[in-house]
């Protein structure tokens, strides 16, 4: 009996020791294929501080073309302006979206960057619509560069300012007259002025109905400011909704700087806009000219059709974000 449990005892110890090299077994050769089959935290982290940095790049350099425009149409340099929009047309195709909170972010920058090209080809170019959209432009692109401290932040100042100058323009209680004044009608101008060469970069970083809710208080003003004699409680209401919305676009402290991008310079270009557009129109009407002649000769002159314009990218991203 004393022989039988001693047996059972050795060969219980046998497969425990078994087990266990075979367990070690596993383990010796598993662990090398788990550890190259899965990639670590360190990895990970690297490959995606090397997209950080070339999302970075690639913001710094649309920035830098942005900035060239904006310079090159106060300056009244017009080959410039066409580099500068070849330029930020083809980096545009290549910007990741990721960092822009919204659809309609992305919808905005698109549409800047469209009107601007349609401001520029305009028969009859328009010297504000260029300034405002290479200052919208110019803003759009600091806030993709610069989030943490983008240079349309410092417009809150300035439009507090725009609402004060407007609530003291307007006529009060004691006022004889209850009809508008040109001061009152210039400052809210300003003010809509204001807001529309930040509200791209605006949309880029922030909810959408913040936007929204300025877009509306600003239609609604416009339309008391042109009604027919207003009273003084809704012009009152609607300096405090403007408050409201103006600033609920910026967040943390109203201390910010007053340096801003303003839409229109005050000095001309010493040789004249006039000049400039001049020699422009000269252009367009040239390559208008020659682009029909090639349409007619394969055409023929019996059948012309209207020449297929081809999208930019700015409009390929528009229709892909309405999908």
């Amino acid at each position: 009996m004393f022989l039988l449990t001693l047996q059972f005892q050795r060969r219980r110890r046998l497969r425990i020791m078994a087990a266990s090299i075979l367990l070690s077994l596993c383990l010796f050769i598993c662990t090398p294929a788990l550890a190259l089959g899965s990639p670590s935290v360190a990895s990970q982290s690297l490959v995606s501080n090397k997209v950080d940095q070339a999302t970075g790049k690639a913001y710094d350099s649309f920035l830098k073309s942005a900035i060239a425009l904006y310079d090159a149409v106060n300056d009244g340099e017009i080959e410039v302006v066409m580099q500068c929009l070849a330029a930020i047309e083809e980096q545009f195709r290549s910007l990741s979206m990721k960092e822009i909170v919204t659809a309609d972010g992305i919808h905005a920058l698109a549409q800047n960057v469209t009107e601007m090209k349609r401001a520029v080809a305009a028969s009859s170019p328009d010297e504000h619509k260029w300034k405002s959209g290479a200052a919208a432009l110019r803003l759009a692109a600091d806030a993709l560069a610069h989030p943490s401290k983008p240079i349309w932040h410092q417009y809150r100042n300035v439009l507090n300012e725009d609402i004060a100058r407007l609530s003291k323009a307007l006529p009060g209680k004691s006022s004889d007259s209850s009809a508008i004044s040109k001061t009152a009608l210039l400052a809210y101008n300003q003010l809509s002025e204001h807001y529309r060469v930040i509200r791209t970069a605006a949309l880029l970083k922030e909810e959408p109905w913040k936007i929204e809710r300025g877009d509306s208080v600003l239609r609604y003003t416009d339309r008391i400011l042109k009604g027919n004699a207003p009273n003084e409680q809704m012009l009152q209401g609607a300096i405090k909704a403007l408050q409201e919305a103006m600033d609920g676009l910026f967040p943390g402290s109203k201390q910010t700087s007053a340096t801003i991008v303003p839409p229109i310079t005050t000095a001309p270009p010493s040789w004249g806009w006039t000049a400039m557009m001049g020699s422009f129109i000269v252009t367009i009407l040239t390559w208008v000219g020659w682009k029909r002649y090639k349409v007619d000769e394969y055409v023929g002159q019996g059948k012309r059709n209207k020449p297929d314009e081809s999208e930019d990218a700015a409009q390929k991203m528009l229709k892909r974000w309405k999908k």
